[in-house]
């Protein structure tokens, strides 16, 4: 019997997977700027360690160059109890003796409780005079806890408490700050303030006979008694010295901290453009190593940086002998200070400049390059991204009509197969006769 079939084609392909693979193919145009995309990604990211490397050596190089580093001093005192700083204001060799004849109190003053339950009267209220200055506060009651609720919440430089003590209890009133400025009194309670303490001024006497004068501070801490000297005094103390002197070990480490930046990007730079790393063979931040490194060789007016004990190793990294250059400073603290200055802070400080300058440098340039790049190739990336689902919906729906065609086919295929089927038989049976 002769048969007619169409076999395999409605279900024997598998048309999500072939869909697939076409549009992978389909879009390997939009992996590529996808590539790119990360790649210019990845050297941005390099551009901009190094730029933040090079702002530090500028940064470094800047500070070494401002007069107040160079004006730096220290304060010693002959008086361990007194401990002093000194600022740029401060003048180098003087010397000031002077004696510690108060040191700060802050006032603390108390009132015996004979009722703890009547230490004030609610309706009159209290009246807290700080400096001159009064305040009335309200009671919620005539309780001695009604009265540290009052003075607490006050807030105003007073504080309240009750203390337990073996004959009884005590409210105490302590002020918060130092110095006779801070003294006060409380009216209004059921009995008078008995002074604990009495609020203090510190004070010291510079000098002695008819030239003598004194100064006080409402704390412990004195800020112009000495010109650019902060000092703090605890205990009284009779011809103490405090020295002022130009603080050589504050310049030698602004010199450390420039060294140190610039080796810092000079690692930076060599890690990048090594081999086989992201920047390698960048010819414009390999030349930032030789631009660093020529700013040292170069020295200043015919002279080494060695001088002030800057120096370069065969590997191409700086170094300080810190020695050398106290030596050196205490010796010539002008020759120096002109050398580190004028020749080895603004020569880098320049370096960094022409690098990192927002307009014109080289590192930014290559960075504000690289940033448009990325946003061009992200533009790109997202209109693929449209045009690949169109085409994906397009090829969707071709395979679907095509599916769709042949199990039409596979139907008919079907139906014919029956009918020919039919025929067939009935022509085979042998006819009835009577």
């Amino acid at each position: 019997m002769t048969s007619f079939n169409i076999t395999g084609l409605s279900s024997g392909i598998d048309t999500s997977a072939l869909i697939t693979q076409l549009m992978t193919l389909a879009a390997a145009p939009q992996t590529a700027l996808q590539n790119q995309l990360s790649a210019t990604q990845t050297e941005l990211s390099a551009f901009q360690t190094l730029n933040t490397k090079l702002a530090a050596v500028k940064s470094a190089a800047d500070t070494l160059a401002l007069s107040s580093t160079w004006a730096a001093t220290s304060a010693t005192s002959s008086d361990t109890s007194i401990l002093a700083t000194g600022s740029s204001n401060a003048l180098a060799g003087t010397a000031t003796s002077f004696s510690v004849t108060a040191v700060a109190q802050a006032q603390t003053s108390t009132l015996a409780l004979s009722d703890p339950n009547n230490a004030a009267d609610s309706s009159a209220g209290l009246t807290l005079t700080i400096g001159g200055t009064s305040t009335t506060l309200s009671l919620a009651g005539n309780a001695a806890t009604d009265v540290v609720s009052a003075v607490n919440s006050a807030n105003l430089g007073v504080r309240a408490s009750i203390i337990a003590t073996s004959t009884g209890s005590v409210l105490q009133f302590s002020s918060t700050a130092s110095g006779t400025a801070n003294s006060f009194d409380i009216s209004g309670l059921s009995g008078s303030l008995q002074t604990l303490t009495a609020a203090q001024d510190a004070s010291i006497t510079v000098g002695s006979g008819p030239a003598a004068y004194t100064v006080s501070s409402s704390t412990n801490t004195f800020a112009n008694a000495i010109p650019g000297v902060t000092f703090s005094v605890s205990k009284l103390t009779a011809n103490a010295t405090i020295s002022v002197a130009t603080d050589a070990t504050s310049i030698s480490n602004a010199v450390s901290a420039l060294v140190n930046a610039t080796n810092d990007a000079l690692k930076t730079i060599g890690a990048a453009t090594g081999k086989g790393a992201v920047l390698a063979g960048d010819n414009t931040v390999s030349s930032l190593t030789q631009k660093l490194l020529g700013v040292i060789s170069a020295g200043t007016s015919g002279k080494s940086f060695s001088t002030a004990g800057v120096g370069i190793t065969s590997a191409g990294q700086l170094t300080f002998d810190a020695a050398a250059f106290a030596s050196a400073y205490a010796k010539d603290p002008t020759g120096i200070q002109s050398m580190v200055r004028t020749g080895l802070a603004t020569g880098l400080s320049t370096a960094g400049s022409n690098a990192t300058d927002p307009g014109t440098g080289t590192l930014s340039q290559l960075i504000t390059a690289d940033n448009t790049q990325i946003s061009s190739l992200t533009k790109q990336i997202s209109a693929w991204d449209s045009k690949l689902a169109t085409q994906k919906s397009t090829l969707e729906a071709k395979f679907a009509a095509m599916e769709a065609a042949l199990s039409k086919l596979k139907s008919q295929s079907s139906f014919l197969t029956s009918v020919f089927s039919s025929s067939t038989t009935s022509t085979s049976t042998p006819s009835s006769t009577g």
